[in-house]
């Protein structure tokens, strides 16, 4: 997808966690670890409500906020790339696993870190301060519910 909007960003935000959610069950399915499986199914259920909530955001966000450029800005941010399958994390263990989550999102978070410290008040600027709230509070969601499934 190619991204020069803030707008192509919330599209892509909304894919990659749909395709995250299919990412993390396919590669997690061959798993021995029960607990692995049951927490990979948890967390693609969380990316699925995530993609579902931050597609309102074309809806809801005015043109000015999604039609503002920010090419410039992406090209010093990898964005993570969960497009195929990858064996090797059904080889993880529960906590491995969210590791691997926890880091896949905190890399989103400063994506939208670095593109709202560029846009200081502005509609684009509200926009992305609410997507990393969401993306905040749900990657704390997930973590606080990975450790009490680690309790059990």
């Amino acid at each position: 997808m190619q991204i020069e909007t803030i707008g192509n960003v919330v599209a892509w935000s909304g894919e990659f966690h749909r395709n995250f959610a299919t990412f993390i069950e396919s590669s997690v399915a061959a798993s021995d670890d029960e607990r692995t499986k049951m927490l990979s199914g948890y967390i693609a259920d969380h990316e699925r409500q995530l993609a579902k909530t931050v597609s309102t955001f074309d809806h809801v966000e005015s043109d000015n906020a999604l039609g503002t450029w920010c090419t410039e800005f992406l090209n010093k941010q990898p964005l993570p790339d969960t497009s195929t399958k990858d064996e090797e994390w059904a080889t993880l263990s529960a906590n491995q696993l969210m590791d691997r989550v926890r880091d896949i999102h905190e890399q989103l978070i400063a994506l939208f870190s670095h593109l709202l410290s560029r846009y200081g008040t502005t509609p684009a600027a509200d926009m992305l301060e609410q997507l990393l709230d969401v993306e905040e509070h749900q990657l704390m969601l997930m973590t606080h519910s990975a450790n009490r499934l680690e309790d059990l």
